[in-house]
């Protein structure tokens, strides 16, 4: 999972901004889907060749009927005229009449029209549906950000992969191809004539954050779409029995001290567990360190129990269960929101002022600390050694 998505820290952080959220554990899941090869008519755009424009707004505007008609009228050698005439016609745009006069098609008068040559080819796509309700995916899963695994590669991920609860329709994509707003699922809406062709085994990598909320245990989905949470897998998997038997198994098994669930990962890391601690406002276990176990710049053989500074303040999940690193030095945190900031602000994708600006807004909630303006960043980023920030 960590090849295919963004660290599970990155979900977390965003599960513990919401209001009233509160993450306990986090779980790498593979959706089921079925990906569907599609066969689609097309008409394909193409610039106008000169004598096929004549020739048809001669058909279209002059209501010419005969190659004898057109040649005359545009003073072209008849045997020339028919030439085009026949290509037209070889690509849809003319045909005859019962009684032998030319006429053009549907296709050839919106080309004439448009002044673009629509040629008809064939054309193919892939489309994803779920293996929960066999419903397609909309069209935000198609995202570069998001990754779907096919049969074998998720066979490499180390995540769970949920079995299918539906066999695929062989209606559904005819079902889709006939809704007005089909392109919210990314079916093309210049597709004619879709047939399904191949269906095969996929599945959509994300993570499962099981919360805790005013309202009671809920859960909440990340699986790389902009913007990170996904509502659309939440209401799907919601839905699902199958998920609401698994997490209320895994409910059952973490009801005991949180000691005990960290035992194992705290000792490997040398620390001790009453270093752990529950806060109230807003409600998360804390695993809280003294300034000295974290680092500006990580050596290159970290000591146990040591992180990063902009760790400071973050989610970590051992074992599935979801801590906070926490330092009590205000100073430190302010440190760590600093660089988290920078590290953002000259990321390799160039970066809006008002991201930077919301990313510094949360991070100074996470830390406890007074916000942060873009200026406060621009001073740090000249100390730093950053002179110009892109923005």
């Amino acid at each position: 999972m960590n090849d295919v998505l963004y660290p599970p820290s990155r979900a977390l952080e965003h599960a513990a901004d919401l209001p009233g959220v509160r993450p306990l554990r986090i779980h790498r899941i593979g959706v089921p889907l079925f990906e569907v090869e599609i066969d689609a008519l097309v008409h394909d755009a193409q610039p106008y060749d000169l004598l096929d424009r004549f020739v048809g707004r001669a058909l279209a505007d002059a209501e010419l009927r005969s190659p004898a008609e057109i040649a005359d009228f545009l003073g072209l050698a008849l045997p020339m005229v028919d030439r085009v005439l026949r290509f037209l016609g070889n690509v849809g745009h003319l045909t005859t009449a019962p009684d032998g006069t030319l006429v053009l098609t549907d296709l050839g008068r919106r080309s004439v029209q448009d002044d673009r040559r629509y040629v008809p080819k064939r054309d193919r796509q892939k489309l994803y549906f779920d293996g929960v309700r066999g419903e397609a995916l909309p069209a935000v899963h198609y995202s570069r950000s998001v990754t779907v695994l096919r049969r074998d590669e998720a066979t490499d991920q180390k995540l769970f992969r949920l079995p299918k609860a539906c066999a695929f329709r062989n209606d559904a994509v005819h079902a889709l191809a006939a809704r007005p707003d089909r392109t919210a699922y990314n079916l093309l809406s210049d597709f004619l004539e879709v047939t399904p062709v191949a269906v095969d085994d996929a599945h959509l990598p994300c993570y499962l954050v099981r919360t805790q909320t005013p309202r009671g245990l809920d859960l909440l989905a990340y699986s790389g779409i902009p913007g990170l949470r996904d509502e659309h897998l939440e209401r799907l998997l919601r839905g699902w029995p199958l998920i609401g038997q698994q997490l209320a198994v895994d409910d059952a098994n973490h009801q005991g001290d949180p000691r005990d669930e960290f035992g194992d990962w705290l000792r490997e890391q040398g620390l001790d567990p009453d270093l752990l601690r529950w806060v109230d406002q807003p409600p998360r276990l804390r695993l809280t360190l003294p300034a000295s176990r974290f680092h500006d710049v990580r050596p290159n053989t970290p000591r146990r129990g040591t992180f990063g500074l902009t760790q400071v303040g973050s989610f970590t999940a051992p074992r599935g269960q979801v801590l906070q690193l926490w330092c009590d030095d205000e100073r430190l945190r302010r440190d760590a929101a600093y660089a988290r900031g920078l590290l953002y602000a000259t990321s390799s994708r160039t970066r809006q002022a008002d991201e930077v600006t919301e990313l510094l807004d949360r991070i100074c909630r996470q830390l406890e600390i007074a916000p942060l303006t873009l200026a406060d960043l621009r001073r740090h980023a000249r100390t730093a050694g950053h002179p110009d920030l892109p923005f």
